[in-house]
């Protein structure tokens, strides 16, 4: 089968790679569609974001990983027989499996566990030729982790079940109330969605920033209230916020972004008591005034998504709670993934947003 190989930081290729059938507990998917996200150009450039996430750790990354996390496909073949009912379905596919047994999984936080294997990475999983993604024409799967569609759900929207989940989780890792006022830091996929959750948890008004005006476009087009481009100046999100909320601030924000400016101008939304939450830690030193803290403002982090999550993401496309088609920019077969990588790795230029691998010829 085709499928696009990760064979070293910056090397990738279309290539073709044994077609693994189905074993006990799996399901085998024709892949229809899959996502480029954030982080898959972050394996690419070398690094490996979910082990600094989760473990807090600068891990590398093993050779020859099929990339892919946000997946959906038919069901082909299964190997028990009283799956067989399931042949032929579209199906989503929640890419991650926790150990079930550590202190993380048996307290109910298993987006903490850290013997994760997850799909499109190589953390976790036995020394394998190759580690199994969703960038492929096929793929086997637990059959525990996918979730027949409707056909209210297209193959494209279906892709973002797995960012979805992530940031449901980081909504409510911050826990707006009915009525609170949120901000998010960065309009790219995440920042988007987040923003729409927090409208579906009863946020009063929500405001978002970028540095792209194709992303200030498709806020505006999922609904966010206050879209500000930055580009030119990044104090102009927080000046906006304190003027409309007359200088009181947000009771919630979101950083997607995770630098020093971001961070710093984030914590300047906040109102007194007010909650940060950041989605993305990296190695580098961050530096701001600690007074930003006081009167009780909060910093809190978040990673990656609870099993419960998955249904209830469904539930929000199902229901339009949350929109994800003006977030489709660019659309690639399979073939061409490479080319589509090179878009995903040069937003400024393309304008991409997210990029969907359509995955059969």
């Amino acid at each position: 089968m085709r499928a696009l190989v990760l064979r070293a930081p910056e090397t990738i290729e279309v290539t073709d790679v044994p077609k693994l059938p189905a074993g006990p507990g799996q399901v085998q998917l024709r892949v229809s569609a899959c996502g480029i996200c954030g982080s898959d150009v972050r394996y690419f450039m070398g690094e490996n974001p979910w082990a600094k996430q989760t473990l807090g750790q600068t891990v590398p990354n093993p050779p020859n990983i099929i990339l892919g996390h946000e997946f959906m496909g038919i069901v082909e073949a299964v190997h028990a027989d009283e799956d067989r009912s399931l042949i032929g379905r579209r199906v989503a596919v929640n890419t991650f499996m926790t150990c079930g047994q550590c202190r993380y999984c048996r307290a109910g936080r298993e987006n903490l566990c850290p013997k994760t294997r997850h799909y499109g990475h190589g953390q976790g999983w036995p020394k394998m030729a190759y580690y199994p993604g969703g960038m492929a024409e096929f793929c086997a799967v637990p059959r525990s982790q996918v979730y027949e569609l409707t056909d209210s759900l297209t193959d494209h929207e279906a892709t973002f079940l797995d960012p979805l989940i992530a940031s449901l989780h980081a909504v409510d890792v911050g826990a707006p109330k009915c009525l609170d006022k949120v901000a998010v830091y960065g309009a790219g996929p995440i920042g988007n969605l987040i923003a729409q959750i927090s409208k579906a948890f009863g946020a009063a008004e929500t405001f978002i920033c970028d540095v792209a005006d194709e992303n200030i476009a498709a806020a505006k087009a999922v609904g966010v209230d206050h879209a500000v481009n930055i580009s030119k100046d990044a104090s102009v999100f927080p000046d906006t916020i304190q003027r409309v909320t007359q200088g009181e601030g947000v009771e919630l924000a979101f950083d997607t972004v995770g630098t020093e400016e971001s961070i710093t101008q984030s914590l300047r939304m906040l109102r007194k008591g007010g909650v940060l939450v950041l989605m993305a830690t990296k190695d580098d030193e961050v530096c701001f005034p600690s007074l930003l803290l006081s009167a009780e403002r909060t910093i809190r982090t978040s990673a990656n998504a609870r099993y419960a999550d998955f249904p209830r993401a469904m539930e929000l496309l199902e229901r339009r709670r949350v929109l994800v088609g003006p977030l489709i920019s660019h659309r690639f077969p399979l073939s061409k993934a490479v080319e589509a990588f090179d878009v995903a790795c040069h937003k400024s230029r393309s304008g991409a947003i997210k990029i969907i691998l359509e995955c059969q010829a």
